[in-house]
């Protein structure tokens, strides 16, 4: 009987450990996508505008949840899309954002709207 209970909590252990090993991967896939469309952006900026933009208050609550969370802004390709995602940039640092957990990414698929890629260091580099 011994030798039967020695082996269930052997197999059990290794059950536990095998779910880990599946589930873990799901867990390290943090990232998450906020749109900012050009309509949102055309409004008049200010101070109190910029933090109540849903894309850009989600986007800095979700980055200030992780401990090595780095944020891409994906900007379309043109000149006008690089000033956007410049004067985001800009305006992310002023919530709080330090500039070295930011990164500015050409060639978004859409000509109207920026993407806010928010999640862990590791993953985004790749």
């Amino acid at each position: 009987m011994k030798i039967a209970k020695h082996y269930r909590i052997i197999i059990g252990s290794l059950c536990l450990v095998g779910m880990l090993g599946i589930a873990g991967p799901l867990w390290a896939n943090s990232v998450r996508i906020f749109s900012l469309s050009a309509d949102e952006w055309a409004r008049p900026r200010s101070g109190a505008v910029i933090p109540e933009l849903g894309a850009i208050r989600s986007a800095v609550s979700y980055w200030g949840k992780g401990s090595d969370a780095l944020m891409v802004i994906r900007y379309p390709g043109e000149d006008s899309g690089e000033l956007w995602a410049a004067e985001l940039r800009d305006w992310l640092i002023s919530l709080g954002v330090p500039s070295d957990y930011i990164r500015l990414v050409s060639g978004a698929q859409e000509a109207d709207e920026i993407k806010l890629v928010v999640g862990n260091r590791d993953e985004l580099e790749q």
